[in-house]
């Protein structure tokens, strides 16, 4: 809100701030409908968060864009949900190293402080083995699924849920650009100019998935689909936001981008498997096709020009 201080505003933004908090505890402690709280948290944050970006639409619609208030109430959600975050991954961690232990096998899991015992070639060693595991992993029962059985109207829901970062893709990467010179920031910016088609138009990432959507009917819009999406694809795309515009969080995202563009290509192939095996057209999954391609290198070039540097910085 642009001044809290007035009544309607106030009468506004006290029960806003109350069902806010309600919802930080069922989330969290999980007393009601929990889906229900995390939809109502995750799409308050995203509409806090797309503030970040320009949409092309009426200059008025950014009034608030740097209101103390949602600041505010965006922190009162993000540091519970992040502490929850924490848990589910300390709890998974947890659970894949005794599956592991019960089957002899070491477990893919190491925590802060055993990396922090490791040395500068011990954690190159691990970062290029962590690369081999995830650059062509094997498929999971829903990789299983979208290959041999997804029908041409799961493909369509398919595109239509990614379409809320498919169109506007790589936006959020390019907050984490600005800053010190060095080669490190330079290989990132090489990934965000190639996803940007190198300033061309016709060639940049979000064009390609526009044209598949165009190919099958569908609203090209952006956000055009934003009710279709569950709570988990929301808080994937506000982690995308807390961690590029937060300072604190730079090493973070460069693992996390790393991750992806080492790990892209395997789901992309599946999603252009199963464009194929519905008979759709070159240009309906031709989006697959060019990040395939594309990501493969990128993915090489995060692990040996981002990652591996940075052991070192």
């Amino acid at each position: 809100m642009k001044n809290a201080s007035q009544p309607y505003i106030r009468k506004f933004a006290e029960p806003l701030n109350k069902a806010a908090l309600s919802m930080v505890e069922a989330a969290t402690n999980e007393r009601f409908d929990v889906t229900a709280a995390h939809s109502f948290l995750q799409r308050l944050l995203y509409k806090i968060n797309r503030l970040n970006h320009f949409w092309y639409d009426d200059l008025r619609n950014y009034e608030n864009e740097r209101s103390t208030w949602l600041a505010t109430l965006r922190e009162r959600i993000e540091a519970p949900w992040q502490a929850w975050e924490q848990q589910q991954m300390a709890e998974a961690a947890a659970a894949e190293a005794a599956a592991a232990a019960g089957e002899g096998q070491p477990s893919a899991f190491v925590g802060a402080a055993a990396y922090q015992a490791l040395s500068s070639e011990q954690m190159k060693e691990e970062l290029q083995k962590r690369y081999n595991r995830d650059v062509d992993p094997p498929l999971s029962a829903a990789q299983q699924y979208v290959v041999n059985s997804m029908s041409p109207l799961g493909y369509c829901h398919l595109l239509a849920v990614g379409s809320v970062d498919g169109l506007v893709e790589a936006s959020r990467q390019s907050r984490v650009c600005a800053g010190a010179a060095n080669e490190v920031a330079c290989a990132i910016f090489r990934v965000l100019m190639e996803e940007y088609g190198t300033g061309r138009y016709s060639r940049k990432h979000s064009t390609f998935y526009k044209a598949m959507m165009e190919e099958l009917g569908l609203d090209t819009k952006e956000e055009a689909y934003l009710d279709l999406l569950p709570w988990q694809w929301l808080a994937g795309a506000n982690q995308n936001f807390l961690i590029t515009e937060r300072r604190r969080h730079y090493l973070r995202y460069a693992g996390a981008l790393t991750f992806f563009e080492i790990n892209g290509p395997s789901v992309y192939k599946t999603y252009l498997a199963a464009g194929k095996r519905c008979g759709l057209s070159e240009t309906a999954a031709g989006y697959w096709a060019l990040h395939i391609k594309e990501d493969e290198r990128h993915g090489r070039q995060m692990l040996q020009e981002v990652a591996l540097p940075l052991v070192d910085m």
